[in-house]
């Protein structure tokens, strides 16, 4: 019996010893013969190609439902606008109390003003607020007043006359604001590829603007 086995696993041996020495399997195309490795390699290439021409999987659109729509809605929870307010955070603001001048007073406290656009220093001018109350007292206050809105008062013709006097010229038009001029008055001059020449002490957003 144990050289019955014997007999066995040595056929077994010589069969795979014969399968390992034997050449790859080949292919003969139009009498071209073709290795064994070179047909699976081309098998191979056509799989991928073919795989990569497919469409890839796309879900049926549908529209949703009003029950979805309600689902989606009820589990929404938006993010802050802000991070939780803490105590360190918390901050008592300055509170102005009198007239923007050189000297104002802040929480009850007479400060120098360093952070005013009150480059003239007309604010609390004596003629300024006489003038103030004159123009109140005819024309009224309201929210606001921009000439665009209200339309045009005889204050208006009288300071651009005054103006346009001052600098010796045909007319002037008065904005009651910087970035009006620039998006009125520099478009309806100058176009596409003109060159404007301004000197620096220009207003910053004219600068940066047409820089």
């Amino acid at each position: 019996m144990s050289s019955g086995l014997q007999i066995g696993i040595m056929d077994l041996m010589n069969h795979l010893i014969g399968a390992l020495d034997a050449p790859f399997a080949g292919a003969v195309v139009f009498g071209v013969h073709f290795d064994g490795h070179l047909v699976v390699e081309a098998l191979l290439v056509a799989v991928i190609v073919f795989l990569l021409f497919q469409k890839s999987y796309q879900p049926q659109k549908r529209p949703l439902t009003r029950k979805e729509i309600d689902q989606l809605c009820d589990e929404w929870v938006p993010e802050p606008l802000h991070p939780a307010i803490t105590k360190e955070m918390e901050i008592e603001p300055p509170v102005l109390e009198s007239d923007a001048g050189p000297r104002t007073i802040v929480s009850g406290k007479e400060v120098i003003n360093l952070a005013s656009a009150n480059y003239l220093g007309l604010i609390g001018h004596g003629k300024i607020t006489e003038a103030c109350d004159e123009a109140l007292k005819k024309y009224g206050v309201g929210s606001c007043g921009p000439r665009g809105f209200y339309g045009t008062i005889d204050v208006h013709l009288d300071c651009e006359a005054r103006i346009s006097k001052f600098l010796g010229t045909p007319d002037s038009i008065l904005y009651s604001y910087g970035l009006a001029t620039t998006s009125s008055v520099i478009p309806a001059f100058c176009k596409r590829g003109d060159i404007i020449i301004a000197i620096q002490v220009n207003w910053f957003p004219w600068m940066k603007l047409y820089h």
